[in-house]
């Protein structure tokens, strides 16, 4: 009785667990389940919703954009409502936010140097500050703000401490663009520097006298040697046909006499040049003719005489 009992007692809890436990185990990994849509949700919310599914999710590829927050599932493949078995790998995309990019190195490169880096990283150069250094020449990078290695986002500006070369003395140079010719040498030697060398450029945008440049710049350190030069703006000159032709007719009214006297010359040169030909030739027919004349001259005086000479013999 307590045999049969026992068996009793057993075949029930074996057909509860059966029914209970091994059988949706069975049912469940061989049905399907229909994906939910997790697109829009963070990682942690879309892994909790996956994995309440009967499914498992698998990160996949990182985009950047700027747009979502890091972790934001951007696509999801299967996509939802796709009918899918039990245990199914979902792989999702997620949202790196804003692509980061690595901070370069620019101590000890020139300033245009340092520049074309920032642009490669995609980069901004930033606010300069000018610091006296024996160590660097000037325009120089002595150090940065943001420390080399540092992620930061795109198009954030990098600000720089440049070399403004030694210290020279403990004078300043002033600040010159801009002002008239006889104001920055009065200027220029109110702080105890010289008037260096001047130059003239053409620009039709400033007024003529004008500082167009300086050198050195203007807040350089200077001793009472050091020279500074200017770039000082004229106007182009437009010369025009009439402006030409004024300052040509200018010229000959001014010099009438000299010019008919150089006319007369070459006028006559070339009548003399024309005439020169004929009248050699009738000097020679003339020479030819006069000494025709002459050899006959003789001979008509010769029978003359032979012929006087004759009368008086006959006479005698």
């Amino acid at each position: 009785m307590k045999k049969l009992l026992i068996i009793f007692v057993s075949a029930i809890a074996l057909f509860i667990l059966f029914n209970n436990v091994i059988m949706p185990l069975y049912v469940k990994h061989s049905d399907t389940v229909k994906v939910p849509k997790i697109t829009g949700m963070n990682f942690i919310e879309a892994k909790k919703v996956i994995e309440d599914a009967g499914l498992e999710i698998k990160q996949g590829e990182v985009k950047y954009d700027e747009s979502k927050q890091i972790g934001i599932i951007l696509d999801q493949n299967p996509p939802s409502d796709e009918t899918v078995k039990y245990g199914r790998r979902i792989y999702v995309t997620i949202s790196g936010g804003e692509q980061l990019t690595d901070v370069p190195s620019l101590s000890g490169k020139s300033l245009r140097d340092a520049k074309f880096t920032l642009e490669q990283r995609g980069l901004k150069l930033g606010e300069t500050v000018r610091k006296n250094s024996n160590e660097f020449p000037e325009d120089y990078v002595l150090s940065q703000v943001i420390q080399p290695g540092s992620k930061i986002k795109k198009n954030t500006s990098i600000d720089l401490i440049l070399s403004d070369g030694p210290l020279i003395g403990d004078l300043k140079v002033p600040l010159l663009s801009g002002k008239t010719l006889e104001d920055a040498k009065k200027l220029i030697t109110e702080s105890k520097l010289k008037v260096g060398k001047i130059t003239y450029q053409t620009n039709n945008n400033m007024p003529p006298g004008q500082i167009i440049d300086q050198y050195p710049k203007s807040d350089k350190s200077a001793n009472e040697n050091t020279t500074v030069d200017l770039f000082v703006s004229r106007k182009k000159a437009v010369v025009t046909q009439e402006t030409e032709e004024s300052e040509t007719g200018l010229n000959t009214n001014q010099n009438p006499g000299r010019e008919n006297e150089n006319a007369k010359p070459s006028e006559s040169t070339k009548d003399n040049t024309k005439t020169n030909p004929a009248d050699t030739k009738t000097d020679k027919q003339t020479d030819k003719t006069q000494s025709g004349r002459k050899d006959d001259t003789p001979k008509s005086g010769t029978d003359n005489d032979t012929k006087k000479s004759n009368g008086s013999s006959n006479g005698k």
